[in-house]
């Protein structure tokens, strides 16, 4: 086991955020491989279990139904800080489906 990973987050060329990180890496079995941090720390998942939030939309046929391109759904997966092509991409999916962004 390694001390933790240390992540910076960067936007406009500038550290916006560091993020001290604990992570384990499991073989198929579950069997621990490796560590960095306290292997052991309770963990809340939040925007890593985004795609599971996103199965309803593919399991109900309604990705197929309305023609949900791989960045629509990758959208539908994700966490996103509205990057330009974020926002575009929302705005040509709302129009697609003849709404707006007060629909959201």
């Amino acid at each position: 086991m390694s001390g933790p990973l240390l992540v910076e987050v960067i936007r406009g060329g500038r550290v916006e955020s560091l993020h001290e990180v604990d992570a384990v890496l499991l073989d198929a079995s579950g069997r621990m491989v490796e560590a960095w941090g306290d292997a052991t720390r309770p963990v809340m998942p939040r925007s890593a279990i985004k795609p599971i939030q996103a199965l309803p939309l593919v399991s109900t046929g309604a990705a197929d139904a309305f023609l949900l391109t791989d960045v629509e759904l990758a959208l539908a997966c994700a966490s996103h800080g509205g990057e330009p092509a974020h926002v575009d991409a929302v705005a040509a999916w709302l129009a697609r489906l003849d709404l707006d962004a007060s629909a959201l």
